[in-house]
């Protein structure tokens, strides 16, 4: 008959030390899932909550002034086809958005060179460089709108001094555009001047030193240094910019109200007409979920445009 060999002391010891990580490491993972779940709740509650309500409300012809709720399955987005408000307004969003932020990127490149070029009241120019930004948007709109009036507003007036062209700003339709973009890069280039400010400022001295040695140009140091080394700042800023702008509402209400007629409507203010002029919240879901594709698809082309510039960098 064969004796079985007791198990050694050290071997039973590290048995057990074992089972106590184990036992430990389970209890960790056991606490943070605790401490996790308030934030979790909180996120559950206020994005995926409200993102499958919409969808929901999407379906049907939903308005508190007319019950009782009926599904109308895609009822509302073939009523998009026919309506062209909310084509002028999918079509504007995308220029509002793509041609602000171009310029927001190129004047707030511009803006950080010069804040970062070494010269007498520097800080001063800095801090005046941060003015538009603080200023709220609503303020900026009405402002601007003034400014651009037909019959009384300096800028109008200054163009007929310098051109002899009097051009009716709010009134057309390629003004209104114009306008608005105009006050939009205004307001939020002082913004990224800064993010832009601090990335030259992470750029080694030593490198345009070595390239004025080799007698570079500034336009060569630009192109060759300083542009690849900020670049994935640029691309980032631009997606977050890009992002944000999709859902401008405060300045197009203020300024021109989605007019003349749907020239300068966007989704976000559409959607604000459909839910709080009509109390059609069933349409206003069904535009959400369009504004809301339209974001996923702008954020992934920009998510993957920042990885391909990370990887090249």
């Amino acid at each position: 008959m064969e004796v079985q060999a007791p198990s050694s002391p050290a071997r039973s010891k590290s048995h057990g030390q074992k089972k106590r990580m184990s036992s430990l490491a389970r209890n960790r993972y056991f606490v943070a899932l605790l401490l996790l779940l308030p934030a979790l709740g909180l996120r559950l509650f206020t994005s995926v909550y409200p993102f499958f309500r919409t969808f929901y409300f999407a379906l049907t012809n939903y308005n508190p002034a007319f019950p009782p709720l009926k599904f109308i399955g895609l009822g509302n987005f073939l009523r998009m086809k026919s309506d062209m408000g909310v084509q002028a307004s999918v079509s504007f969003t995308i220029v509002f958005v793509v041609v602000s932020t171009l310029l927001q990127l190129v004047f707030g490149i511009m803006a950080a060179m010069l804040l970062n070029a070494n010269y007498r009241g520097r800080s001063i120019v800095r801090a005046v460089n941060l003015i538009p930004w603080a200023i709220a948007m609503t303020v900026a709109a009405m402002g601007f709108r003034w400014m651009f009036d037909d019959q009384y507003g300096i800028i109008t007036d200054l163009t007929v001094r310098l051109t002899g062209i009097h051009i009716p700003w709010l009134t057309t339709s390629l003004g209104a555009k114009a306008t608005v973009i105009i006050t939009n890069v205004w307001k939020s280039t002082p913004f990224l001047a800064l993010v832009f400010l601090a990335a030259l400022q992470g750029i080694p001295a030593e490198l345009y030193e070595a390239a004025r040695v080799d007698g570079a140009s500034s336009f060569q140091n630009f192109v060759k240094i300083t542009l690849p080394l900020i670049l994935s700042q640029v691309v980032t800023i631009g997606l977050f910019m890009v992002v944000w702008q999709l859902a401008a509402f405060d300045l197009i209400y203020t300024m021109t109200g989605g007019g003349p007629g749907f020239a300068t409507s966007v989704l976000a203010y559409n959607i604000y007409q459909a839910a709080f002029g009509g109390l059609n919240f069933g349409y206003a879901s069904a535009i959400s979920l369009v504004l809301f594709v339209l974001v996923f698809i702008m954020g992934g082309l920009g998510l993957l445009l920042f990885r391909r510039v990370e990887v090249e960098y």
